[in-house]
């Protein structure tokens, strides 16, 4: 499940603070799959520099699949709840159309989500967006 609220109360000197964690945990998995090298781990490491208030984002994997390239970067949820995958897609500036929905039968990771990195540039563009435009 990526929809998780997570409350609690805490209690500091007499006072009851909510404590309320991300709407979205997604643990990702990244290939590249037609991009220049390295691309898939420039993605993680951005991905993980940010500081999201409703999305945690867990870079479990990333490689690198030469064997059929893609042209086109895409999502794959891999859970039925896409509610996280949907959110990632506007982060990343991907099309929600380009969502697509494969469950892995041996889901050992818990992966929610696969960036797949194609030719058409669009990860390259974001990482290289200047910083007063982020």
């Amino acid at each position: 499940m990526i929809f998780i609220i997570i409350y609690a109360v805490q209690i500091n000197n007499g006072i009851a603070k909510e404590v309320v964690g991300p709407a979205y945990n997604l643990r990702i998995e990244i290939i590249n799959a037609g991009a220049e090298n390295g691309l898939e781990e420039q993605l993680g490491s951005y991905l993980k520099k940010l500081e999201l208030a409703d999305m945690q984002l867990d870079i479990i994997k990333t490689s690198r699949f030469t064997l059929q390239p893609s042209k086109e970067t895409f999502l794959i949820s891999r859970t039925k709840d896409n509610g996280g995958v949907r959110e990632l897609a506007k982060l990343l500036d991907i099309d929600i159309e380009k969502i697509q929905y494969s469950e892995l039968k041996h889901n050992k990771a818990h992966l929610n989500a696969t960036i797949v990195i194609g030719k058409d540039s669009v990860i390259d563009a974001l990482l290289n967006k200047p910083k007063e435009l982020e």
